[in-house]
């Protein structure tokens, strides 16, 4: 199944440590890989239909000085619905209330053409038809980007049709829904195993030293960051260990939301 990874900061940032481990898991998903940032309400999108661990753009890019932004959707691919093609690699974009929108997701829904509302799939994938969806039921409804309850309704009504993890953004919020059978066991190539969903790691001063967990590579993040930089990091998989790691499973079927680096929603409960 594909991966997802998103970046949200109150302050621009290099994605730097989460893409290049989250490159590395590109060998189980050699269909496609993209990153987006945001300006604004802009976004730029690099993506190709190839293995991202044998990109050279995708090794440019981390250690590019110049990638920055306070928020980062990516993702590799493993197709299963739609060839692998430019057309069909993650992120999508669409310009929604003079913003672009950019959504990645993992997971296989049945989909129907007649669902479409104004918006329509350029490539043949169910993630871009969910992005479709999504808009144009946003549009109908006239559901705001800050109407949580509202959109979080609207992907577990998508989940009903199939599996979907989802990030996607409008360059303010990022927004993260976890597949409702996320963490359930089930039976694949004859043992147990877990349903991919989606894990958090918060990050605040004091940053300490951190390893990625797919290869043999260090580094002091209080050396690298402002000590005034707070900001999320959300992937598929845990992708560091090390001081002040700690990653948390998102709770299945449900959106959480972050802003500015911090958590709108579900509202966080202060001890």
């Amino acid at each position: 199944m594909c991966e997802l990874l998103g970046l949200c900061f109150n302050q621009p940032v290099r994605p730097e440590v989460s893409f290049r481990g989250f490159r590395r898991r590109a060998q189980d998903n050699p269909d496609g890989w993209g990153i987006a940032r945001f300006e604004g309400p802009a976004c730029q999108v690099f993506k190709e239909p190839l293995q991202a661990d044998k990109s050279a753009l995708a090794e440019f890019l981390c250690d590019c000085e110049l990638l920055k932004s306070t928020i980062f959707v990516a993702h590799v691919r493993d197709a299963s619905v739609g060839r692998p093609a430019l057309k069909n690699t993650h992120p999508f974009v669409r310009v929604f209330r003079r913003r672009e929108v950019v959504l990645a997701h993992n997971g296989t829904l049945e989909l129907e053409a007649e669902m479409l509302k104004q918006y329509r799939p350029v490539g043949d994938t169910d993630s871009e038809m969910l992005l479709c969806l999504l808009l144009g039921e946003m549009s109908q409804r006239c559901i705001r980007f800050d109407a949580y309850r509202a959109i979080e309704q609207l992907l577990q009504q998508y989940n009903h049709h199939g599996t979907m993890n989802v990030l996607f953004s409008e360059g303010e919020h990022l927004y993260a829904y976890t597949e409702r059978t996320a963490y359930q066991p089930e039976k694949g190539n004859g043992a147990a195993r877990l349903r991919n969903g989606l894990f958090v790691v918060r990050r605040r001063s004091p940053f300490g030293k951190v390893r990625l967990e797919d290869e043999d590579w260090r580094i002091d993040l209080d050396e690298e960051k402002d000590q005034e930089q707070t900001g999320v990091v959300i992937a598929t998989r845990p992708l560091t260990s090390g001081e002040g790691e700690n990653w948390e499973r998102l709770s299945p079927g449900t959106l959480t939301v972050f802003k500015q680096g911090r958590q709108v929603y579900p509202p966080v409960t202060q001890a």
